[in-house]
């Protein structure tokens, strides 16, 4: 049976250390994971620290983790993968950020594109990067992620697009060459790559010029047309499986 994991961020976990349980962690300790007094557990700090733990509970209000031996070494993902994810509406963005935790992307950046904004992209932004923050968390916990992958402020495109690392810039388009033929054309292997995907509708005209402008080069998913989370999760399982760790 797999042991349950917690995430304990803003916490300098050590082997050997013990520390009071926040109310917010030990709701979901005891709640949602279902932990008795003395159960076994796992916790990290989302910096690749990962700890053997157990809950010790005093009442329903108040418990203590006690840490034991490190438990895993650092998951860092052996790629670099950077998302620019069209913002899109409800469970349709909390899919492609899920995914692309599980899939192993290093940072996302939500992109406030001209279609976003057809979806509220705008309204209660606040609330929803918490939200966005949540399900990214819940994601590394379940995944078995030690280390959480950056996640940006929603921006505007040329705000996001301008605060990108070096490295292959990816653009998902319809009719577009397949993601093989473009790597193949790099005079070396890339170091790192970014994928854009567009929300619902996909990029407008200017925003798909301002993209190539960046750098970014187009690459299809075959011949149909595949939802924004579909998209997302495609691509970088396709970068993985090429340069990442999915390989065989």
């Amino acid at each position: 049976m797999r042991c349950p994991r917690l995430l304990l961020e803003n916490e300098a976990l050590a082997a050997g250390q013990s520390f009071p349980a926040s109310q917010d962690r030990l709701h979901y300790a005891t709640t949602v994971l279902r932990l008795k007094s003395g159960a076994p557990c796992r916790v990290f700090d989302g910096h690749g620290n990962e700890f053997e733990a157990t809950l010790e509970l005093t009442d329903r209000r108040h418990g203590t983790f006690h840490l034991g031996p490190r438990a895993a070494d650092p998951s860092h993902p052996t790629f670099p993968v950077h998302l620019l994810q069209g913002v899109a509406r409800g469970d349709h963005m909390d899919l492609a950020i899920q995914k692309a935790v599980e899939l192993g992307v290093q940072s996302i950046r939500p992109v406030l594109c001209e279609r976003s904004r057809s979806a509220a992209a705008h309204k209660g932004l606040e609330k929803r990067q918490r939200h966005w923050r949540g399900i990214l968390q819940a994601a590394a916990e379940q995944c078995g992620r030690n280390e959480l992958p950056q996640l940006h402020e929603a921006a505007d495109p040329g705000v996001a697009l301008a605060g990108l690392p070096d490295g292959v810039r990816i653009l998902a388009e319809e009719g577009g060459p397949g993601l093989e033929s473009r790597l193949a054309a790099l005079e070396s292997a890339p170091q790192s790559i970014a994928l854009y995907i567009g929300p619902e509708g996909g990029l407008t005209p200017e925003e798909h010029e301002q993209a190539q402008a960046s750098g970014f080069l187009g690459v299809g998913m075959g011949p149909r047309t595949l939802r924004t989370e579909t998209a997302t999760i495609a691509l970088i399982t396709l970068v993985q499986a090429r340069l990442g760790d999915l390989q065989g």
